[in-house]
């Protein structure tokens, strides 16, 4: 028992320097409130007909606080974006503060124009403070071919322009990328290391816990019968139930000693020809502690030699540890 609570105390341990740690990771990012950047961009098609369309596909890295918008402020002349047909997919946070954004979008070719060079540039979504308020990139190279038939009517360029409509419309599709490590898998693979080194540390005996027989005959040995009866019986009834609840699974603390002496007479690895003595020795310690109960000069040594002998007697065998006894 103490030992889960030993590694209880260390996980708690470890969980407040996490949030410590994220805590001002995240803060860090938001002071610096960054420009986000172009993680990579590429286009479906990098060969098209005159007219068709071509789909942007944009992986931007923010900052967690930030957010962009699929809808491009400037772009080249011979790009048309399709506005109402964007994708956008939000990407989970890192343990950095930062998220991956995914931005698809349609473009359609109308005209031949070289495209080498060009830009365009995508908006973000307002903030509080002064901060950057649009993202740009560099076009990656799309060649757009002149079809061998150009239709009579452009109104109604039938086989021309591409039979296929690009995706509908998926704003803030919570979908996080392929590349994206989500930051609850990173939370997981921490708390599993943590837990494999601990174990590995306790196995290899580099960790070691105090079985409660050793503390409780440690601490019966600090004991002085010749202190006040009050100090000197409250000591003891807080080993004894210490070492009970510790060794035999039980919360028995916080109970008083009518409920103490029910968990002991209902609890089958307690032997019971220590009961009665147990018993005699609470209704003792009550009138010590609670009537003002002055006891005579041998009770005291009786109690603690009770209490010594109960211990040694339920200290479990070395073949009895082994099998969790």
């Amino acid at each position: 028992m103490k030992s889960f609570f030993a590694v209880l105390k260390i996980a708690l341990l470890v969980i407040f320097l996490l949030g410590v740690t994220f805590g001002y990771l995240f803060f860090r990012v938001w002071q610096k409130n960054e420009r986000p950047t172009v993680v990579s961009s590429s286009w479906t098609e990098t060969e098209i007909l005159l007219g068709h369309a071509s789909s942007l596909t944009l992986e931007i890295e923010m900052p967690w606080h930030r957010k962009v918008i699929p809808s491009p402020l400037s772009y080249p002349e011979s790009l048309i974006p399709v506005l109402d047909q964007a994708e956008l997919i939000e990407g989970s946070l890192t343990p950095l503060g930062t998220k991956n954004w995914i931005i698809r979008i349609p473009f359609v070719a109308t005209n031949t124009t070289d495209l080498k060079g060009a830009t365009a540039s995508f908006p973000l979504k307002k903030t509080k403070r002064i901060s950057p308020s649009t993202i740009s990139l560099n076009l990656p190279p799309l060649k757009v071919i002149t079809p061998e038939k150009i239709p009579d009517n452009p109104r109604i360029p039938e086989g021309f322009l591409t039979e296929q409509e690009p995706k509908k419309n998926l704003l803030e599709k919570s979908n996080p990328p392929e590349k994206q490590v989500n930051l609850w898998v990173w939370i997981l693979g921490t708390f599993t290391l943590i837990a494999l080194v601990i174990y590995l540390l306790k196995r290899t005996g580099i960790i070691k816990t105090t079985p409660p027989w050793e503390k409780a005959l440690t601490n019966l040995s600090k004991l002085d019968p010749q202190d006040s009866p009050v100090a000197f019986y409250s000591k003891l009834t807080d080993i004894l139930k210490n070492y009970t609840s510790e060794r035999f699974s039980f919360r028995g603390r916080s109970k008083t000693s009518a409920e103490f002496l029910q968990i002991l007479k209902n609890h089958s690895l307690i032997p019971n020809q220590h009961l009665g003595q147990l018993e005699s020795f609470a209704h003792l310690s009550d009138q010590v502690k609670f009537a003002d109960h002055i006891p005579d000069s041998t009770k005291a040594p009786e109690s603690l030699e009770l209490i010594k002998v109960f211990v040694n007697e339920t200290t479990p065998t070395p073949e009895n540890l082994n099998t969790g006894g």
